[in-house]
């Protein structure tokens, strides 16, 4: 009886995404949760809000800073963020011979907590107070196999295999982020007993309600934190108090009226928060380094 034959040798996970987007860009793919990357020049370093996700070099590199902590990604090493980060982010390796190509995992803590209850897994280890909401970890065998079945769920003409496979390669993809190395924080983020997992909370309602007033005896109300609590888990976590993270989810919001949905400064001042237009216009500037007047050209 013959031997069945070998599959053909798999693509690498950069050429599967160069198969699937031609053009430099951010597409969402019809995964849900999945989404890719492309660029072909180094970027400029620049603010930007990470959401919670995996952030996955295939080709390329990629640096994020917090405040003075740089966080250098690529091929052999992943970025996660279990919370919403304000950052600065620069792409540092890309060309048009070689574009940089990535994927980002979209993380859901809910979906982390379901998959712990079905994992012999211990309580999270490590400290109590120092954990960043950001970290890198080394790819793995395991994790790059998953991702590139991803790709051919993608590459595949027909949506059955992404609609029906998709979702499983996710949560297996999980599953190994949540066994490797650094594991641990990911799993501390996802215990609900856990006061990582009530700064998320906290996180998650400020992005939500970003443009209202919110006081930090209300954020610590819904930690079940007194105020002083909150501000030194909350700055652990982000590197920022409350009231900063805030002022930069208002300003990330504004630029985005102005550039993508060509509001007035004034008009998207008021949207997200601001009652006064000059206070609006100076805080703008310190954090992206131009006037709204001037990053609207």
């Amino acid at each position: 009886m013959n031997a069945p034959a070998l599959p053909p040798d798999p693509l690498s996970l950069a050429d599967q995404i160069a198969s699937l987007m031609a053009e430099d860009g951010v597409v969402e793919s019809r995964i849900p949760g999945l989404v890719l990357m492309r660029s072909s020049t180094p970027t400029t370093r620049a603010p930007v809000i990470y959401q919670p996700s995996i952030y996955i070099v295939a080709q390329g590199e990629k640096r994020a800073y917090l405040g003075e902590q740089v966080y250098q990604y690529d091929a052999l090493n992943y970025l996660v963020l279990p919370v919403p980060m304000p950052l600065e982010a620069e792409v540092i390796d890309a060309s048009c011979e070689k574009p940089y190509f990535a994927l980002r995992l979209v993380l859901d803590l809910a979906l982390l907590g379901e998959l712990l209850l079905e994992m012999d897994m211990p309580s999270a280890a490590g400290s109590e107070t120092s954990m960043r909401g950001i970290y890198v970890a080394p790819m793995d065998g395991d994790l790059e196999d998953v991702l590139q079945r991803l790709m051919r769920c993608l590459q595949e003409e027909g949506e059955e295999r992404s609609r029906v496979l998709g979702p499983l390669l996710i949560k297996e993809a999980l599953y190994h982020l949540l066994r490797g190395p650094q594991g641990w924080q990911l799993h501390a983020f996802a215990q609900q007993h856990r006061h990582h997992h009530r700064i998320a909370q906290v996180l998650q309602l400020i992005q939500l309600s970003y443009e209202q007033t919110l006081e930090v005896s209300e954020l610590a109300d819904l930690a079940n934190m007194s105020a002083s609590s909150l501000h030194h888990h909350f700055k652990a976590v982000t590197g920022l108090s409350p009231i900063q993270y805030i002022k930069t989810v208002r300003l990330h919001q504004a630029r985005r009226l102005m550039l993508h949905d060509r509001k007035g400064i004034s008009d998207a001042a008021f949207k997200v928060g601001y009652a006064s237009p000059s206070q609006f216009s100076r805080e703008y500037k310190r954090l992206f380094g131009l006037a709204p007047s001037e990053d609207r050209l």
